[in-house]
């Protein structure tokens, strides 16, 4: 099935059927590769089959969050890969809006953590080139000796990956709060995980273990910095008197 759908895409992108054994071989290496970090030797191969929703769409309500405020949840929140550093890079963006983020969520999935606990992650594709410049194109010229956790991480803080990571767990734990019952943030919310597709290794990347995995980036932020940044976006809960004395409801 696997072929089947990758020369149906080829053609649907208007490309060469001589592709196919590249495409393939590709997708088997990000099928294959463990994730590392906080889910270890988990592939994306060892998830069930419909255990997982594609392209999860959302939407944020946003009550004029201003950026110093976003950084601070990541300055108060400390630890992982981003942490105060981040939120002095996050505090100087030109942020203040009202309304609604909309977005979609790559993947959506259960796993169970390195404390046995199943909770729930967010994934996002990238198909950032890390290799030599001048050479994009050029076969074996970026591969998963470029994607170190050293450089996936800068590039992640120079693209404001953090801040997309974070707001799609902010939008998953919205999204549970809702439909799980007796949903605990502290039991049931994950973390995310950044696959870099022209960085995996495939079965070769248990040798990282227990560490990161070239092409995988993968980290359980600390939970109060999510609920921090849940609040900063200008979530009010259902009951709590707006400014003007009026009940409110719930808008998150």
């Amino acid at each position: 099935p696997h072929r089947r759908i990758a020369e149906r895409e080829l053609q649907r992108s208007a490309l060469g059927p001589e592709l196919l054994p590249e495409l393939l071989q590709g997708l088997e290496a990000v099928r294959t590769t463990p994730f590392g970090g906080d889910l270890g030797s988990l592939r994306l191969a060892d998830l069930p089959p419909r255990g997982w929703l594609n392209e999860m769409r959302f939407d944020l309500v946003l009550d004029r969050p201003r950026a110093p405020r976003l950084g601070d949840a990541f300055r108060d929140w400390p630890g992982g890969w981003f942490g105060a550093s981040y939120g002095e890079q996050l505090a100087r963006l030109p942020i203040d809006s009202r309304g609604f983020l909309t977005g979609a969520i790559d993947l959506v999935f259960p796993a169970r953590s390195a404390d046995g606990q199943e909770r729930w992650w967010v994934l996002d594709w990238k198909s950032n080139w890390l290799g030599p410049s001048g050479v994009q194109g050029a076969s074996g010229a970026c591969g998963p000796r470029h994607y170190s956790p050293g450089a996936m991480a800068r590039l992640m803080a120079a693209s404001h990956y953090p801040l997309q990571a974070h707001l799609y767990l902010v939008a998953l734990h919205r999204y549970l709060r809702w439909r799980l019952v007796d949903y605990d943030p502290g039991l049931h919310l994950g973390g995310y995980a950044y696959v870099f597709l022209r960085g995996t290794p495939g079965p070769s990347g248990k040798s990282a273990l227990p560490g990161t995995v070239p092409g995988m980036l993968v980290e359980r932020p600390p939970l109060g910095r999510v609920l921090a940044l849940d609040q900063a976006l200008g979530c009010r809960a259902q009951g709590d008197p707006s400014a003007d004395g009026w009940p409110t409801v719930e808008v998150c």
